[in-house]
């Protein structure tokens, strides 16, 4: 069986959307033998769900739907992630609206999957506010009421949508914290296995450096998500998984509210016609990026990550050319062990991949 997420403009919306129908379909399986899949298509997003079985009442009872709505020290992730999707939230209205889009999708359950599945689930600008930390072009500031009674108005859609598009984002958005800033980054989905994905979610979630901006972040996080597709190409005989860029966008704080910063879209490409053309040497290039981005996030060091940032987001020869000035300089007066060198295979494929 199809469902289907029709694109709505907002683009971390719809992805986010994508996500969280495929876990909700995943989630509420009682047969549990088959993973949704996520297609991008121009017009959407398909989740191919052959083999499954929606149910109510399994999801309702499924402790594995519960956990993501509950808060303990074994869930830091959820809740860091709720935390960052309803940034402009108080804490006590955050725990209501968490709880409002679990108990939303467990009532309208029957009709978002039977919407979903023919003819396709569209958002309706109208009903419920859109978290400023799902989208930025929605962010206009605080959601909750001042002491002086002020709020500021932002982007509505219909709820069942809403909830859809704030699951998927607890579920997929990549949540990064540093001081007064908050970096987000959302993968978006090719052709994913909702299976792979939770694995996929594990290994590249957790490492996280000092970065001067949301830029390098993006640019470390495209690279150990690389390297993961690697090795589980490598170690599963039919994987063939993708992802077809990423979003991202910053917030900040300013006094007691959070803004939006810089925003945009990095295509993986590059990336993954490394990971097909030369499987092992683009190991060995995506070892020595790692090293760089490390050492980069040393202080005094940070010409070392914005170079290795501007390879990696645009591989033209201007970047590489940068990135071989600021390396080689590091490698003459300060040092670099031969294990985070290029050996002269990886170098030649570094030298194809530019643009």
């Amino acid at each position: 069986m199809q469902y289907l997420i029709m694109k709505s403009g907002v683009p971390i919306f719809d992805v986010a959307r994508a996500y969280g129908l495929a876990a909700l379909l995943s989630l509420s399986d009682k047969n549990g033998v088959d993973s949704p899949v996520i297609n991008e298509t121009g017009y959407g997003f398909v989740i191919e769900f052959q083999q499954g079985q929606p149910d109510q009442n399994y999801l309702v009872c499924n402790p594995a739907w519960q956990s993501l709505f509950s808060a303990s020290p074994r869930n830091s992730y959820y809740d860091q992630a709720w935390e960052g999707l309803f940034i402009t939230y108080k804490r006590q209205d955050r725990t209501k609206k968490i709880l409002e889009v679990k108990f939303h999708i467990e009532q309208r359950f029957q009709l978002i999957c039977t919407e979903s599945n023919k003819p396709g689930l569209s958002v309706k600008f109208s009903g419920e506010t859109l978290p400023g930390g799902l989208e930025p072009s929605a962010f206009k500031g605080s959601k909750s009421t001042t002491r002086a009674q002020y709020t500021e108005s932002q982007t509505d859609v219909d709820k069942d949508n809403w909830a859809l598009g704030c699951l998927g984002g607890a579920i997929s958005g990549r949540y990064i914290w540093q001081n007064r800033n908050i970096f987000v980054i959302y993968p978006i989905p090719g052709k994913i296995h909702f299976f792979n994905w939770r694995e996929i979610r594990e290994k590249t979630f957790g490492e996280s450096l000092n970065y001067l901006g949301v830029k390098n972040a993006v640019a470390h996080y495209s690279v150990i998500l690389a390297e993961t597709l690697r090795q589980m190409s490598a170690n599963l005989s039919n994987f063939a998984d993708s992802f077809s860029g990423l979003l991202y966008f910053s917030l900040f704080k300013t006094g007691n509210q959070w803004k939006p910063s810089s925003a945009g879209s990095t295509n993986l490409q590059s990336l993954i016609d490394l990971i097909k053309n030369n499987p092992s040497e683009s190991a060995k290039i995506f070892e020595v990026w790692k090293y760089l981005f490390r050492r980069g996030s040393v202080k005094g060091s940070e010409d070392l990550m914005d170079a290795i940032t501007d390879l990696v987001i645009d591989p033209s020869l201007e970047s590489l050319e940068n990135h071989a000035k600021v390396f080689l300089r590091y490698i003459a007066k300060k040092g670099v062990k031969t294990m985070h060198l290029y050996t002269e295979e990886s170098l030649k494929e570094v030298l194809k991949n530019v643009y």
